[in-house]
């Protein structure tokens, strides 16, 4: 499955297990998260009776990433982006500090992923697109 993919994606939740900087394997960040669509399977997990899908998601590398706790955000209507849960800005705050980073990459290629979790926003930039998989 791709990113874009799961932006398209309705009615499902995610929230924040891991994340960690392997280096091994073209794999310099990765982030594990988990997907429902009912909410309080989240919390309870990994109760039994919890119906979660954990998904590894691998950036081969990556410009800059944040983990920031849910209460400490603030709402940009400026801000353009596709997608509820996993979320590709076209136009946001972090792109745009970055502008000597944005001279590197003349074509445009930086991307700003984004996972909006139940209690974490989780901010990624990158020029290469994640390999996401299921996991156990």
């Amino acid at each position: 499955m791709s990113f874009d993919e799961l932006t398209k994606e309705e009615g499902y939740h995610i929230s924040f297990e891991s994340i960690s900087e392997p280096r091994k394997d073209e794999v310099q960040l990765r982030i594990i998260v988990n997907q429902s669509k009912n909410p309080t399977d989240l919390l309870i997990y990994p109760h039994p009776d919890s119906k979660v899908t954990r998904l590894q998601i691998d950036f081969k590398n990556y410009i800059t990433y944040s983990v920031i706790y849910d209460d400490y955000t603030r709402w940009n209507n400026k801000e353009e982006f596709q997608g509820d849960s996993f979320v590709i800005y076209k136009r946001s705050n972090l792109l745009s500090s970055l502008p000597k980073v944005n001279s590197y990459f003349p074509n445009g290629t930086l991307v700003h992923y984004s996972l909006h979790c139940i209690e974490h926003i989780v901010n990624i930039i990158s020029v290469y697109e994640p390999i996401i998989i299921e996991i156990d």
